[in-house]
């Protein structure tokens, strides 16, 4: 893993843990909703930033991330506030 990418993914995991106030990690099989919002307009492949939240959350909100069997992802623009936003289903969602 690149640098960069090692950085990102531990301040994912910093954040999740700051936020999560389960005890434990889910398990079973699990539907989620992600808000990319980007700081600016540049043009941006949604599943690089995905697939790297989806690892940084394993073991602290989900057991492991393929236990995410349905996942629904939107893309925004925020300029003063970019982030992640993950919400997590434990029953399986009709999408």
């Amino acid at each position: 893993m690149k640098k960069v990418a090692k950085e990102r993914k531990e301040q994912y995991q910093w954040e999740a843990k700051s936020q999560y106030q389960k005890r434990a990690p889910l398990i079973g099989e699990l539907s989620i909703g992600i808000r990319l919002y980007f700081g600016d307009l540049r043009r941006r492949d949604w599943d690089n930033f995905h697939k790297l939240s989806m690892d940084a959350l394993s073991g602290i909100v989900w057991e492991d991330d393929s236990q995410v069997k349905k996942c629904f992802v939107e893309v925004f623009y925020d300029k003063k506030n970019p982030r992640i936003e993950v919400t997590i289903y434990e029953e399986m969602l009709t999408l």
